[in-house]
């Protein structure tokens, strides 16, 4: 539901944008018709972009991900770097296009120009979304708790024992079980539970506050990992990393581990 409610507000933002680029006229475009031919055309032409750079997109903040290098500067540099590659696939497919915007030499300007314009919208999308979503859990109430169904006869299941911390609050009811992990990516925290993870516009610091007393440690700067979700059986690999509950490995900084050992929340 989530990726869907983005998708969907990235789609309405291309609307007002082909509108203003059409009314605009840029690459020599501005006498090719009237305003809702250009704007008709201009929306096509984006959305053929759209469709290449977004896949993209998700694929740097992926490769982000894995590596633990900084989101923000691998994603604008990797966008960057894939417009070249971009503006072949776009020359070969898109011929009337291409004439329209003056052959491969007004492509390639455009094409970087899409790919700035699908992260600023991908950007505020989730910032939209993060808003949509507390301005429904302050006006419609916040999500309820979770209760998962009995099946053989015990009492329902509820995040950590029963207890419901302050950070379940800012998340959506498709949420489910505890909080296993809070990551941190730029200025949002991606919230991990069982069943998947929420990105939530805040900072790690604040979303560890209203973590409450449940027993934890940040094991990384960029990571908090409840104690309750790791692995069992489970050591610090040579990678540094430890396994949770939910199949995730977070990270150990160098400087933690000992600390993490002496205090019981790792294993010697």
């Amino acid at each position: 539901m989530k990726r869907l409610r983005r998708v969907l507000l990235e789609l309405w933002a291309m609307l007002p944008v082909a509108a203003v680029v059409g009314f605009l006229g840029p690459f020599g475009t501005y006498l090719s018709g009237d305003f809702l031919l250009r704007a008709g055309r201009w929306w096509i032409m984006l959305m053929g972009a759209y469709i290449l750079a977004r896949p993209t997109l998700i694929a740097w903040r992926a490769i982000a991900r894995a590596t633990r290098l900084p989101r923000g500067s691998l994603v604008f540099w990797g966008m960057v770097a894939s417009s070249f590659p971009m503006a072949l696939i776009w020359r070969l497919v898109g011929r009337d296009e291409v004439r329209l915007l003056g052959g491969y030499a007004g492509l390639l300007p455009f094409t970087l120009l899409c790919c700035l314009l699908v992260m600023t919208i991908a950007w505020w999308a989730e910032r939209a979304d993060a808003h949509l979503l507390r301005y429904y859990d302050e006006h419609m109430g916040p999500a309820s708790p979770f209760v998962s169904p009995s099946t053989d006869g015990a009492p329902p299941l509820t995040p950590m024992a029963g207890k419901q911390v302050r950070l379940h609050q800012r998340l959506s009811p498709a949420f489910t079980g505890p909080i296993i992990a809070l990551e941190s990516e730029d200025h949002y925290v991606r919230i991990h539970g069982p069943h998947g993870s929420e990105l939530i516009l805040m900072r790690l610091r604040d979303a560890i506050a209203e973590m409450d007393d449940v027993p934890g440690a940040q094991t990384h700067r960029s990571w908090w990992v409840a104690k309750a979700a790791l692995a069992d059986g489970e050591s610090v690999g040579k990678g540094r990393e430890i396994r949770l509950t939910n199949g995730l490995s977070a990270p150990i900084a160098r400087d933690s581990l000992d600390r993490l050992r002496q205090t019981g929340f790792l294993p010697d």
